[in-house]
């Protein structure tokens, strides 16, 4: 009896362990299955329980950041392209101490799950193909920013504010942005006079935005006649002989991080010199982070300056 015992008991404790632990391992898969408030989210990708008040938030496009910012969430972890600097300024302070977690095109889902997340937002596109095992982490939610157009981009703040259980944060957010439209619409007159926006690259290529991009989407809702339709996609890469066919008025040129200017670079290219807002000193350089790669209310905010000063210089062309 005494043999029988002993040798049955081991197996006995050993089967109870191996219970513990795949309930151990299964906790950890999803953190979020404890008994917390929640509230039902429709996002792009399906339908979301998230928690009433989410503590410890994960964004994986800078876009999302800074609005979740914005309405008083500070994400945890954050993926940044392993580059900070391309967060705002305004949101860097806030969200300081965050744990990055990889690039936007590819986060590292260790150091996600390592976070111990109660909710992750996500852009659509960019990361459909890693949903399914980001729910199993936690609740997920996806929105459109990478490539979204302004229209788009106001309606992922209501949203946002939605999941975030942050309404009212989200709606003083678009009051204040469409106060400073109607301001920024005061400095202009209706013109026939073009814009466009386009960033360069080596090899005297532009990568020209259309109005399905934010910022030139925001520039046609002020009644800027901006200067090359397309609502198929976000960019067309031109060369200079093509830009000079569309020929614009005021050209709005996106610098990256260390790149040279370009009034600087093509000053003796006699093609981007015949361009009328070459001479007529109408070529506006601006960050491209500010003005492309950010796309949220906040950047306008950031840029009102400049696009005052843009805005103001073709209603003193108008009036002569």
């Amino acid at each position: 009896m005494y043999i029988t015992s002993f040798k049955t008991k081991p197996v006995l404790v050993a089967a109870l362990f191996s219970l513990f632990l795949a309930g151990c391992s299964a906790g950890q898969e999803n953190t979020n299955s404890e008994n917390v408030a929640t509230h039902s989210v429709t996002h792009e990708l399906g339908t979301a329980e998230v928690p009433d008040k989410a503590e410890r938030v994960v964004t994986l496009e800078l876009g999302l950041t800074e609005t979740a910012a914005a309405l008083g969430v500070i994400p945890i972890g954050v993926a940044d392209d392993d580059k900070p600097e391309r967060i705002a300024e305004d949101t860097m302070k806030l969200i300081d101490g965050y744990t990055s977690v990889g690039t936007r095109a590819q986060p590292n889902l260790e150091v996600i799950r390592s976070l111990n997340p109660d909710l992750i937002i996500v852009d659509v596109d960019r990361h459909e193909s890693i949903y399914e095992e980001l729910q199993k982490i936690a609740p997920t939610v996806a929105f459109k920013d990478d490539a979204a157009n302004y229209e788009t981009v106001v309606e992922t703040t209501t949203k946002l504010g939605e999941a975030l259980n942050k309404e009212s944060e989200a709606e003083k957010l678009i009051t204040q942005h469409n106060q400073l439209s109607e301001e920024l619409k005061s400095k202009m007159e209706v013109t026939d006079k073009t814009v466009l926006q386009a960033g360069y690259s080596e090899g005297n290529v532009f990568s020209v935005s259309t109005p399905s991009a934010f910022t030139p989407g925001f520039l046609t809702t002020l009644g800027v006649n901006y200067a090359l339709q397309d609502d198929t996609a976000t960019t067309q890469e031109l060369t200079i002989e093509q830009l000079l066919k569309i020929n614009p008025d005021t050209l709005i040129v996106t610098i990256t991080e260390d790149a040279p200017s370009v009034l600087e670079t093509l000053k003796e290219d006699p093609l981007w010199n015949k361009l009328t807002a070459v001479s007529s000193k109408q070529v506006y350089e601006v960050g491209h982070n500010d003005w492309s790669r950010r796309r949220t209310l906040l950047a306008i905010e950031d840029n009102k300056e400049k696009l005052t000063e843009i805005l103001q210089n073709m209603k003193t062309e108008n009036a002569e």
